[in-house]
């Protein structure tokens, strides 16, 4: 006891010392982490920053928030068997007939993300939880072999009871049947839904779960992924979570949202990007069905030519970012963007600026008022510089819009997971279909058209009307925009 006492006093008058060396050890080694893996000059000055003049805390939230990479073969040796080889022969580039303007980003897309483009797909949209759920509940039901689901939120409301008894019971048919939740995502139901799946038998895992004894966390580094793929033979990706709110014409709180049915060889594709996440999740290899072609292959329409294009803070870091600059550098006519939050990086706002001045047609849709207010002060706050050479941007008076689309010309669509802003394109895991065909690019223009008639565009004089208090707090929110 005597020692505890004296160990006591000694801790009591060293206290400020052991604070201060404290602070300078991790401030150093924070600072020396920033330096050596931070590539932007801006963030890292500001971490380092914070990590000085906030003792210990700025350290913390550093290694809580900051980290904005993980390699996955750090946790388990990487199987040379887990990867198929989706890539293209060398020397060999098939541009299937597309428009000449188009080789460059074909050739471009290779080199970003060495993955097939192939032909012989169908991809259909769905518009809201009234026609995505019943779809993909109904291919839930007619699987024989293999499910795998993936969602960043899996509420467990009414529309969550569906889904959990369906793949319950394809289960107990003898479906094998893997969940993959995010481990902060499965937050929002309160870990229910989970809970309710092992209880019916289903196997599920969890990316990345934010409390863990064993490993380091990374909780700024979530799985955006919406994935379903069923017996290899239909898919659906987008951006719709599996909640009752996107059930717009029932739910207190609607979100509008569309969701896509993919079939066709992609599908192998997309089935891969769920084993390598299940893998890196359980250290377990699943072997999922390929795509066998049936008789839906021969029906007259013109199928859509299309590739998977994943990201994420890994070895796939920033392929969706170039494959977007890439495909508005071909941009002849018109580049149209909906998404819930448009918060882009300079580069890329570069871009779409260079193709304003060439005379291409840029159209931005973002909601009015979007699910996190502090996103909507940072885009208001980039109005004016995002409306330079002549970009339109509207404002979509729906109580909240989360689609995320776009097409450029009337040829080229780009479709999934992905949001414009640092979140997605830095932190998260996410997926996306680029796609080729005009059929598809019509469809997704129309839905764009629709949403347009009940949008503002967003003016000048709107932009000089808003209150000098909020434009204070606006521009002040947008300093940190590259942590949001």
């Amino acid at each position: 006891m005597h020692i505890f006492e004296v160990l006591f006093r000694w801790v009591d008058f060293h206290f400020v010392t052991i604070i201060v060396v404290l602070h300078v050890s991790l401030s150093i080694m924070t600072s020396l982490h920033v330096l050596l893996f931070k590539e932007n000059e801006r963030t890292s000055l500001a971490w380092i920053g914070l990590v000085i003049l906030s003792p210990v805390v700025g350290s913390l939230f550093y290694w809580l928030f900051g980290i904005n990479r993980i390699k996955r073969l750090a946790r388990k040796e990487h199987p040379q068997t887990l990867k198929q080889d989706f890539r293209p022969e060398e020397k060999t580039v098939d541009f299937h007939q597309l428009p000449a303007n188009w080789h460059s980003a074909i050739v471009a897309g290779y080199a970003i993300h060495p993955v097939n483009y192939v032909a012989g797909n169908r991809v259909a949209p769905l518009i809201n939880g009234e026609m995505a759920y019943p779809a993909m509940i109904e291919s839930i039901d007619r699987a024989q072999h293999y499910i795998v689901l993936s969602s960043y939120i899996f509420d467990y409301d009414s529309l969550g009871h569906q889904f959990v008894d369906a793949l319950a019971k394809a289960h107990e048919r003898g479906v094998i049947v893997n969940v993959l939740l995010d481990g902060v995502g499965i937050g929002y139901s309160w870990h229910k839904s989970d809970r309710a799946l092992k209880k019916r038998g289903v196997k599920t895992a969890r990316f990345l779960p934010a409390i863990s004894l064993t490993s380091t966390r990374f909780i700024n580094l979530r799985n955006h992924r919406k994935i379903l793929c069923v017996d290899g033979a239909e898919a659906y990706i987008g951006g719709m979570n599996v909640s009752k709110d996107n059930l717009v014409m029932s739910s207190k709180h609607p979100i509008d949202d569309i969701h896509f049915k993919v079939t066709g060889p992609v599908i192998d594709q997309i089935s891969q990007v769920f084993i390598e996440d299940w893998f890196f999740a359980t250290g377990e290899l699943i072997e999922f069905p390929l795509y066998c072609p049936d008789t839906q292959t021969s029906r007259g329409d013109k199928p859509v030519i299309a590739r998977v294009v994943q990201d994420g803070p890994d070895e796939y870091h920033d392929r969706i970012h170039w494959t977007l600059i890439s495909a508005i550098g071909c941009a002849q006519k018109s580049v149209k963007v909906m998404t819930p939050y448009f918060i882009p990086d300079q580069t890329l706002m570069t871009s779409l600026h260079a193709a304003a001045l060439r005379g291409v047609l840029v159209e931005i849709i973002v909601p009015e008022h979007s699910n996190i207010p502090f996103i909507d002060w940072v885009m208001e706050a980039n109005f004016s510089r995002i409306m330079e050479h002549g970009i339109r941007i509207y404002k979509n008076k729906r109580p909240f819009d989360h689609s995320k689309i776009v097409m450029i010309d009337d040829i080229w669509s780009f479709i999934g997971s992905t949001n414009w802003d640092a979140r997605s394109l830095e932190f998260n895991f996410e997926i996306n279909l680029e796609c080729f065909d005009v059929g598809l690019n019509k469809q997704l223009t129309e839905f764009f058209l629709q949403k347009k008639q009940n949008a503002s565009l967003v003016t000048e004089n709107d932009v000089r009307a808003v209150p000098s208090y909020k434009k204070v707090r606006n521009n002040l929110v947008r300093l940190f925009s590259p942590y949001l």
